[in-house]
C-alpha cells in the first residue's frame, strides 16, 4: 500500500531527532515499531509468532520532497497472514500505520492511496462491518462531497472485462448508500497519484479493467481507505480470488491538510 500527496516535515523534527540520536528514523523503522505497537506484526526473531498477527513485514519506504508536488509519500510491502481467522484484509491497519509515521514526522494533504489486495486471501465475514463502517463515514465531516476516481486493475484470468456493471452495483450495495457512482461520467485521470506506483513486481501482468468516477461523504485517509475496502470486497464478491490493484484519488482542491 502507498500513500500519495503533499508532505512537509515538521519545522523541529529534525532538530529532535538528532538530540535523541534517531536520525536514522524512516518509514521503515517507524512501520515497524507502530504495527508492533498496535499488536498487528512483530520483527523480532526468536519468540515466536504474534497472537493476533495480521502481517509479516517486507519493506517500507518514503518520498519526502518538499516541492508542492504529488508524492508517493509513504509506503509499505506486507505479507497478509494466510491464516486471517475470519478477519478482513488488514487494509486499514496498513493504512493507519502509514497515517501515523506521517502525522508523527510531518503534515501531509493525502491526494490518493494505491494499494495491491490479495483477494484470494479475504473472508466472508465484512457485511457487519461494512455496514458499521457506512454509518461511521457517514459522519467524516461537515464540508461538501468530494469527487474521486476508483481503479481497478486485474490480470486477464481475472476475468473482470465483463463485470464492470456488477461491480458497479456491488460497490452500491456495500457502501449502503454512502458512496455514489456517477455512470454517466468518466473517471478523471488520477492526478492525485505519483507516476509510478510501489509493488510493480506484485502487479506484472495487470491492466485497468475498471474507472469508476464516485463521490464520498468527505475526503480522508479513513473514507479513501474504506472506499477501497468497499471496491474490494465488491470485486470479490463478484467472483475474483487473486490479487488486484486498486487506487482511489481525489479530483480538484488538494490543499487541506490531513487532521
Amino acid at each position: 500500500m502507498g500513500l500519495h500527496g503533499v508532505f512537509h516535515r515538521h519545522p523541529w523534527i529534525d532538530r529532535v531527532l538528532a538530540e535523541n540520536d534517531l536520525a536514522d528514523e524512516d518509514v521503515f523503522s517507524l512501520a515497524v515499531a507502530r504495527a508492533e505497537a498496535y499488536g498487528w506484526s512483530s520483527t523480532h526473531l526468536g519468540r515466536g509468532p504474534l497472537d493476533g498477527c495480521r502481517w509479516g513485514h517486507n519493506d517500507a519506504g518514503e518520498d519526502w520532497t518538499e516541492d508542492n508536488r504529488v508524492r508517493q509519500l509513504a509506503w509499505l510491502q506486507v505479507a497478509v497472514e494466510e491464516r486471517l481467522h475470519g478477519q478482513r484484509l488488514p487494509l486499514l491497519p496498513v493504512a493507519t500505520v502509514l497515517g501515523d509515521v506521517l502525522h508523527h514526522m510531518g503534515t501531509y494533504t493525502l491526494t490518493g492511496l494505491h494499494t495491491v489486495a490479495p483477494l484470494q486471501l479475504s473472508s466472508d465475514e465484512g457485511s457487519v462491518y461494512l455496514s458499521q463502517a457506512a454509518d461511521w463515514v457517514a459522519a467524516a465531516g461537515p464540508g461538501p462531497s468530494a469527487d474521486c476516481a476508483i481503479t481497478i486493475a486485474a490480470r486477464e484470468s481475472a476475468g473482470l472485462s465483463n463485470r464492470a456493471h456488477d461491480v458497479n452495483v456491488l460497490i452500491l450495495e456495500r457502501s449502503f448508500g454512502r458512496l455514489d457512482i456517477h455512470p454517466g461520467k468518466p473517471a478523471a485521470p488520477a492526478e492525485g497519484l505519483a507516476p509510478s506506483l510501489v509493488g510493480e513486481v506484485q502487479t506484472e501482468g495487470m491492466r485497468n479493467a475498471a474507472s469508476i468516477h464516485c463521490s464520498l461523504p468527505a475526503w480522508s485517509l479513513e473514507t479513501a481507505i474504506w472506499a477501497t475496502e468497499v471496491t474490494a470486497t465488491a470485486v470479490r464478491d463478484a467472483g475474483v480470488t487473486e490479487p488486484v490493484l486498486l487506487t482511489i484519488s481525489r479530483n480538484g482542491d488538494h490543499s487541506q491538510p490531513n487532521a
